[in-house]
């Protein structure tokens, strides 16, 4: 495994030391995890990366990519987050096999020094990019079925911060402007979030933990991300000795009251209490370090979660 943590000078900077990251770093060649740029094209308006990811042992292909743009005029500086089956260099970004189509994930940038930190095996990335006072994450790669290969095959996550339906900005407020960890969307049931996952049937199965009314809600959906669904986690604190518990994040798919589906769970990344936590913390499990994440600009006791650093 391997992390970085660092400051880019800007959204494009930001793509070009990604790429560097999970190409080259020392520990993922080491390990012979390093991922494989299959298309890298950069011009004065885009960017765009595909990548194939190896697995831990080198015999899997994890197709995702990246595509950053801008619009000034706008405000908006955006990295779109895809993931595919493979890749036909005839195709454009959005076009490629199995890419997801509709709204994407994405992260909401800026166009100045950006604070980062990434994290990467062969079989998943993860992104926490800090824009002024607020935090945008990306999720690329497998996560942790709980199901064999042959079961579940191909469990793809490509999560982010927001789907852009209500804007772009990175200081947009709305329930679709949410971590992949606690996604929400603007109405119930959408078929789009920033937390999209390939389900063992091939289909995007898109997690929604909120909806919009006049404001954000907790919305009991087919598909919740779980402990972050619960309201309750408001009142939840640290353990007695004052350390803090770290929780997996559980894909869900509620079919009735008695039958849900566990898909699987997220990779290094935790639920963690927020009562007198915040961003940029760290908190040590068996001499690891895993740093506290905001979900964006939110900082109730419920909205926080934890990337280990390895």
């Amino acid at each position: 495994m391997a992390f970085e943590i660092g400051t880019a000078s800007d959204y494009r900077d930001l793509l070009d030391r990604f790429h560097t990251f999970l190409t080259a770093h020392p520990n993922l060649v080491a390990a012979g995890q390093q991922w494989q740029a299959l298309h890298w094209t950069t011009d004065a308006a885009t960017k765009e990366l595909i990548l194939k990811a190896p697995g831990l042992a080198g015999a899997e292909e994890i197709y995702c990519g990246i595509r950053a743009y801008e619009n000034a005029t706008a405000g908006y500086y955006m990295w779109d987050l895809n993931g595919f089956v493979g890749f036909n260099p005839a195709n454009d970004f959005y076009t490629q096999p199995g890419a997801i189509s509709g709204w994407l994930p994405m992260m909401s940038l800026w166009n100045t020094a950006i604070p980062y930190w990434f994290v990467a095996n062969g079989r998943r990335a993860v992104v926490v990019a800090k824009i002024s006072t607020v935090y945008q994450a990306a999720h690329l790669g497998f996560v942790l079925p709980y199901a064999t290969p042959g079961q579940y095959p191909y469990p793809l996550l490509v999560g982010g911060s927001m789907t852009g339906q209500r804007g772009r900005n990175y200081s947009v407020t709305s329930p679709n402007h949410r971590h992949f960890v606690d996604p929400g969307e603007d109405g119930q049931n959408n078929a789009n979030t920033a937390c999209m996952l390939r389900g063992p049937s091939g289909a995007w199965l898109p997690f929604q933990n909120l909806a919009y009314s006049s404001s954000e809600y907790r919305y009991d959906g087919p598909r919740p991300v779980w402990p972050t669904n619960y309201t309750y986690l408001g009142n939840l604190r640290e353990a007695p000795d004052g350390t803090y518990v770290l929780s997996p994040v559980v894909l869900t798919q509620y079919n009735s009251g008695t039958d849900h589906d566990l898909f699987g769970e997220l990779e290094g990344i935790y639920h963690v209490s927020g009562f007198n936590n915040a961003a940029e913390n760290l908190i040590t499990v068996g001499g690891v370090d895993h740093l506290v994440v905001q979900n964006v600009y939110r900082t109730s006791v419920r909205d926080y979660w934890a990337l280990r650093l390895e």
